[in-house]
């Protein structure tokens, strides 16, 4: 019994490890931004499979971490795109936000587009004993060239 659970659990747990829904991250989580305290801005990019030639969604992730790597929220900027060889449109932006640490909230966020790439602007507060102590913005911008490919 011992030995089927030991394979039931390393089965989860490679199976954990494969991409999901067709999500693939095409580059690795670097650094863009560090603060004075430590604290500081990622960027990955996340491509997401397409039924349709000629069509990409993806997504850039901006997660914001302590000095300790302790994650505080996450700024997500998802585009649509069409790509023709010769050219590319982004025809859909949207901007989502999720919070870690309860001190934490959203003063504001939007999504754009223009030409081939899609924008988001966020600002985040962090409270302390109800008085707003720090705000850190984020500036996300997601492109697509003429070959599909997302940077």
């Amino acid at each position: 019994m011992k030995r089927v659970m030991t394979y039931i659990l390393l089965l989860a747990l490679f199976s954990s490890l494969l991409p999901i829904n067709g999500y693939a991250a095409n580059y690795e989580e670097r650094i863009v931004t560090v603060f004075e305290d430590g604290s500081y801005l990622t960027a990955t990019v996340i491509e997401m499979q397409s039924r349709a030639s000629g069509t990409k969604t993806g997504s850039k992730v901006s997660n914001y971490y302590a000095e300790d790597g302790t994650l505080l929220w996450r700024a997500t900027l998802t585009g649509t795109f069409t790509y023709t060889g010769s050219g590319s449109t982004c025809t859909s932006s949207r901007c989502s936000v999720n919070i870690y640490n309860s001190a934490w909230y959203t003063i504001s966020k939007s999504a754009t587009k223009s030409g081939n790439t899609a924008y988001a602007s966020v600002t985040m507060g962090k409270k302390l004993l109800g008085v707003t102590v720090s705000q850190i913005p984020a500036s996300i911008s997601l492109k697509c060239d003429a070959n599909g490919n997302l940077s």
